[in-house]
């Protein structure tokens, strides 16, 4: 009998694999892949890569069409997520984020008001104010009650810009802020502090006073 060739043997065997050719062709091939190493390491190769069967085809699109459509669903879900975290940053910034106010005599003016001494605020617009009690201070070698005062502002809240409507909510009363104690007050500063760095010694009272401003002082 004459020898098959490898090559019309390879070609046969991925109908040989499926099993569809005839029982004298099957016999054929089987003889052969027990006599030929580099045709049996073929077939185990063809062996090993995988056929989807016809009836398995529309389940396994569906499949792949459910693991895409829910691969969407999470990247819109983060986009939303991702666009709510960056508004919600962009809100907090104009709104809350607070600077302080550089003072300005044309801007703040410490007044005497129905016997009390007060703060007067002329600009548009402020986040908040700040100040303290009296707050007994050695300046100059001479012991004074001192009060420290500051102004603060937000993108949204500042003395020249206002985005809600032309008074921003505010009426006079907003703009005036009563000094407490202010009859011992002897002197007033315009500096930032934060009294729990005070309390914890990490800054104090003198180094405030060093770095701020001298509003007012009592004749």
């Amino acid at each position: 009998m004459k020898e098959i060739k490898c090559t019309i043997i390879q070609d046969i065997l991925p109908l040989y694999i499926d099993g569809v050719v005839s029982q004298d062709t099957t016999e054929m091939v089987d003889k052969h892949l027990q006599d030929c190493e580099n045709c049996r390491k073929e077939y185990e190769s063809m062996k090993q890569e995988l056929y989807i069967p016809v009836e398995n085809k529309e389940s396994l699109l569906k499949a792949i069409k459910k693991k895409w459509r829910n691969k969407k669903l999470m990247i819109a879900m983060g986009s939303i997520l991702g666009t709510a975290i960056i508004l919600f940053g962009a809100f907090n910034y104009v709104f809350y984020y607070k600077t302080v106010i550089p003072y300005s005599e044309n801007l703040i003016k410490i007044e005497t008001q129905n016997d009390q001494l007060v703060s007067h605020y002329l600009g548009k617009s402020h986040a908040g104010v700040y100040g303290t009690h009296p707050i007994s201070v050695v300046v100059d070698g001479e012991k004074k009650n001192v009060s420290f005062i500051y102004y603060t502002k937000t993108i949204a809240h500042s003395p020249t810009r206002n985005l809600l409507d032309e008074n921003n909510g505010q009426d006079e009363y907003d703009y005036i802020f009563g000094l407490p104690e202010s009859e011992k007050i002897d002197a007033v500063y315009y500096v930032e502090f934060d009294a729990n760095e005070v309390f914890l010694e990490k800054d104090s009272w003198k180094s405030v006073i060093e770095r701020g401003k001298l509003i007012w002082k009592r004749e």
